[in-house]
């Protein structure tokens, strides 16, 4: 979102008389956009450690894996648009093994859902049953 509101800011401030300012205001989106993009980052590195440590331990599969997919569709995008406002190729390429791994974890949890909804333990949570 910084990405684009910096990216917009020009055309808008220039609009209403505040071209000055249109420079600042693209500068500080597009450093606000890099750094967030390095919180994400750090997500990306500590919820895939976490998740690694897991799976060893045989986490099993429930509709909470789809939590995975979103941030990471946003992250890949947030990706492609610092590689289209700074014109570096790393971007690009680093959005591309992220759409690759956002791809697979689809592929992933779509199948678990459909397996796990097809033998009826998917929508089972013993933690709220009522005990007889």
């Amino acid at each position: 979102g910084m990405l684009v509101l910096g990216g917009d800011a020009p055309a808008i401030l220039s609009a209403h008389g505040l071209a000055s300012i249109a420079g600042v205001a693209q500068g500080l989106g597009s450093i606000a956009g890099l750094l967030l993009w390095g919180f994400g980052l750090w997500w990306l590195a500590l919820a895939m450690l976490i998740t690694w440590r897991y799976w060893r331990a045989g986490i099993p599969f429930n509709l909470g894996w789809w939590g995975y997919t979103f941030p990471l569709g946003v992250y890949t995008v947030a990706t492609f648009r610092l590689g289209t406002t700074f014109d570096l190729a790393f971007f690009g390429i680093f959005g591309t093994v992220l759409t690759l791994a956002l791809t697979m974890m689809w592929v992933v949890v779509a199948a678990k859902t459909l397996a796990g909804a097809w033998k009826g333990h998917l929508f089972v949570s013993p933690c709220i049953a009522t005990p007889n």
